[in-house]
């Protein structure tokens, strides 16, 4: 059976990280940095770009308050609760950035996101952020709610990404809308009517990435062809079908794109494309 791969219910490692259903907590994590922050703490937004999501250089893993109305939200970590998962962060942790081993190519700076995990052997794991979603402090709990945030005057999103040589070169991105997410994961798809199994379904594009450990750009234009819904093994979707809504928006998630697998690469800049 296929689980909701909204990101939001339960993704535990082991019983020893369970968390309560669509509940996220957040704990501190000691000694990360806090660079690219005013004085009183909070993030320095000037000279950047309004079209900006995340360049991860403001200390914890945030969706930067930019555009016309402003962006928020918070990085996570999710996972399909197999029992031979293993993630990092794991599901619930505070998400910080950190240097990678090759300094990125983009223009923001040394920070990037790193998602790692391996023998997630249900469906996966991925990392992913909402884009209208508040913030809570570090060590709190957080039940605001998922709203969607209107993307229909962008024409995707665009991002660097490098993944660790050894390790899985491709990965799906998945722009998550309300319609297909799953009613307690605080989206509106119902599947006591529709069918088990049928929400989650999202559209995105799966892209690949260089295998000797060196960043590339990444562009997921919502007019590509390969911008659909994700397909099964019989060559067609294996969720209920939605149309594309880009203003019915929830956020964005990077994915493994098979069960199983070794997981470990980067993502940096992440930003909206017009």
């Amino acid at each position: 059976m296929r689980l909701s791969q909204s990101g939001w219910r339960l993704r535990a490692l082991a019983p020893a990280t369970a968390l309560a259903t669509a509940a996220l907590a957040l704990a501190p994590v000691a000694g990360c940095s806090k660079s690219g922050a005013t004085t009183d703490g909070s993030p320095d937004m000037a000279d950047k770009s309004p079209d900006l999501i995340s360049d991860f250089e403001e200390g914890r893993a945030l969706v930067l308050p930019l555009g016309s109305p402003a962006r928020s939200g918070f990085w996570y970590a999710y996972n399909d609760a197999a029992g031979t998962c293993l993630q990092s962060p794991a599901h619930g942790e505070v998400y910080y950035p950190s240097t990678a081993a090759v300094t990125p190519a983009g223009p923001s700076g040394g920070r990037a996101l790193h998602a790692s995990w391996n023998a997630c052997s249900t469906w996966g794991a991925g990392v992913g952020a909402d884009f209208n979603r508040a913030v809570p402090d570090a060590g709190a709990t957080t039940t605001a709610p998922r709203v969607p945030y209107d993307l229909s005057g962008y024409a995707g999103i665009s991002f660097w990404a490098m993944a660790m040589p050894g390790n899985s070169t491709m990965v799906r991105a998945k722009v998550v809308m309300r319609i297909s997410t799953q009613i307690e994961d605080g989206g509106a798809c119902d599947e006591s009517i529709l069918g088990v199994d049928k929400c989650g379904d999202e559209w995105g594009e799966a892209f690949s990435l260089p295998g000797d450990g060196s960043w590339k750009q990444v562009m997921i234009r919502f007019s590509d062809a390969a911008f659909a819904q994700e397909k099964g093994l019989n060559g067609t979707i294996w969720g209920q079908p939605f149309p594309w809504n880009p203003a019915d928006v929830l956020g964005i998630q990077f994915q493994s794109v098979a069960a199983g697998g070794l997981y470990d690469f980067w993502i940096d800049d992440v930003s909206l494309i017009r």
